[in-house]
């Protein structure tokens, strides 16, 4: 179906929804799905408000997510394939649209009547209180710790993300009339079930803070700390004791952010131990640069035993043991391969989960609307996960609560004759992000990334393939003069025969060579970099260029 509003047809083709996923493969891979290509294109144009108002509309936390972001979104950009360079800096233009672009948001917001309790005020519960507000709930936020932004604020150390920064976004949230009561803990179900007494719903959003308990041999010795214990007494100035030689056992974020804590806190070595390899770790290639950058050092394949203490029993060592990884991704132990590293500090980051006590609310009756939301339900996320899985309970909320059918997508397309982009673009290199030197890193605070000056953002933005632009050819109109063949700067237009579109929207054909079997000049949009020399070219005007654009529109009543 489809149907012309505006100059903008808005399509609920399935085939038109395959197209995006396909050919936009960075928007597909954002848990969000941000409209990627969108923002990059504002700020290649030096429109910064557009860019940011792309990102609020969408991740909600822009600012954090231009910082902390784990970037699913990069490995598959096609700028990155074999021969084409590196991916562009999708992570970093979000913070420059922050940086330059960010704004209030001006909603008319119309007051529905009804009241929504969100406790935790981690990014699944912001963007779920953020999504309700925009409307009309009246929403209110009980945090337990003293501040908002929960792990952001605590768990994330500042030189990765600022304090002012979470506040921000946060303020975003609050300006649309969202009231957050901090110093709030929610100790047990019975807490819960006195809140839906006075609230139409509660969505539990209270993340995963409790470590991941191990019976490991002495784990109860002074100077053996949980990762994100460990990361909040930092942030909060509560260490009680110096560092000296740390071992941080882990191969995720929070282990990361514990070895370069320990270096701002003057720990004279820092190893981080993981037991697997170091391109299993669940941390991205950037990050590692970075740590080791500031001299951590990485160990593999190795377990630890036990840990060792003095008679005092405070800490002195690990005792770990070498593994091997089967073919089935399983570890297995080497014998009689154990060694030991000295240590006065050992750092635990393998993992957190949700409070038992609260997460016993599920068996609660549900007298009122209830839902789980982020980390809480799903296990230990990233930012991004969060707040998609946020946006989505939120969405189930406002379903119950107005008796919608839910949400439902729609490919909003429109014409244009120019993207704008050029074949120059293609070589220009990635833009390195400004960091702070080497010898200001144990300034504890002191953001290590500095961010992209405008004018580097846009130099980066101008690298993206722009891939929400659909090129197609008009085979009705086409002459098979093959200009635009001799004029593509890559190999992206072919011949072809044996065409056909399959029921979940792929589209298959034969190259030939072959004039007596072609049936038809096809453009690859995976291929293509959208530099539109096939369209200055043609003579007979039968290539045309459309933008493709997934929106979300409310759905019908019951």
């Amino acid at each position: 179906m489809e149907t012309e509003k505006d100059e903008i047809f808005v399509s609920t083709d399935k085939l038109d929804r395959k197209w995006i996923d396909v050919n936009i493969p960075c928007s597909a891979a954002c848990p969000a799905m941000t409209d990627i290509p969108g923002y990059i294109q504002a700020i290649a144009a030096g429109d910064y408000e557009t860019a940011y108002r792309i990102n609020r509309e969408e991740n909600i936390l822009p600012g954090v997510l231009g910082r902390v972001c784990d970037r699913p979104c990069e490995p598959v950009c096609r700028h990155g394939r074999d021969g084409l360079g590196e991916p562009v800096s999708i992570c970093f233009l979000k913070r420059a649209a922050t940086d330059y672009g960010m704004e209030p948001v001006n909603k008319e917001i119309k007051p529905n009547g009804k009241k929504v309790c969100v406790i935790g005020a981690g990014p699944a519960g912001l963007t779920a209180a953020n999504d309700l507000a925009l409307k009309g709930y009246q929403v209110t936020i009980l945090e337990q710790f003293d501040q908002p932004g929960g792990m952001l604020r605590y768990g994330i150390p500042q030189f990765r993300l600022p304090n002012d920064v979470v506040a921000e976004d946060v303020k975003s949230i609050t300006d649309l009339g969202v009231t957050i009561k901090t110093n709030f803990r929610v100790e047990d179900a019975r807490k819960i079930e006195e809140l839906r007494k006075d609230y139409d719903a509660v969505i539990l959003a209270g993340g995963c803070a409790n470590p991941k308990q191990t019976t490991l041999p002495g784990i109860d010795s002074k100077g053996v700390y949980w990762g994100l214990d460990f990361m909040i007494a930092a942030n909060r100035e509560e260490l009680d004791r110096p560092l000296e030689d740390v071992i941080v056992i882990g191969g995720g974020f929070t282990a990361v952010d514990c070895t370069r804590m320990s270096y701002r806190m003057g720990a004279k070595t820092i190893t981080l131990a993981y037991r697997r390899m170091k391109k299993d770790m669940y941390v991205g290639v950037h990050e590692l640069e970075v740590m080791e950058s500031e001299g951590i050092d990485t160990i593999s394949l190795v377990s630890a035993v036990s840990v060792l203490s003095n008679d005092e029993g405070v800490v002195t060592g690990v005792e770990s043991i070498h593994n091997s990884i089967n073919e089935d991704r399983s570890i297995t132990p080497i014998e009689v391969s154990e060694f030991i590293m000295e240590a006065d500090t050992v750092i635990f980051a393998v993992g957190q989960e949700a409070d038992e006590q609260v997460a016993e609310t599920e068996s609660v009756e549900q007298k009122t609307v209830f839902s789980i939301a982020g980390d809480f339900r799903n296990g230990s996320s990233t930012v991004i996960e969060a707040v998609a899985d946020g946006r989505k309970v939120a969405s189930e909320v406002h379903m119950k609560l107005s008796g919608t059918k839910g949400a439902k997508e729609a490919i909003h397309i429109s014409e244009v004759k120019d993207t704008g982009r050029k074949r120059d673009y293609d070589f220009i290199p990635a833009q390195p992000m400004d960091t702070t030197p080497m010898r200001d890193r144990q300034i504890k605070n002191r953001e290590v990334e500095t961010g992209y000056s405008k004018e580097k953002a846009i130099t980066e933005a101008k690298r993206c393939y722009l891939c929400h632009y659909n090129y197609q050819i008009d085979i009705s109109r086409c002459i098979y003069c093959l200009a635009c063949i001799d004029v593509m700067p890559v190999d992206c237009i072919k011949m072809a025969k044996d065409i056909e579109v399959t029921e979940e929207g792929n589209l298959n054909y034969i190259e030939t060579k072959n004039w007596s079997e072609v049936e038809a000049i096809t453009i690859d949009n995976d291929k293509c970099i959208r530099c539109g020399n096939c369209v200055r070219a043609c003579p007979v005007d039968c290539i045309s260029i459309s933008k493709y654009k997934l929106e979300t529109e409310e759905g019908e009543k019951d």
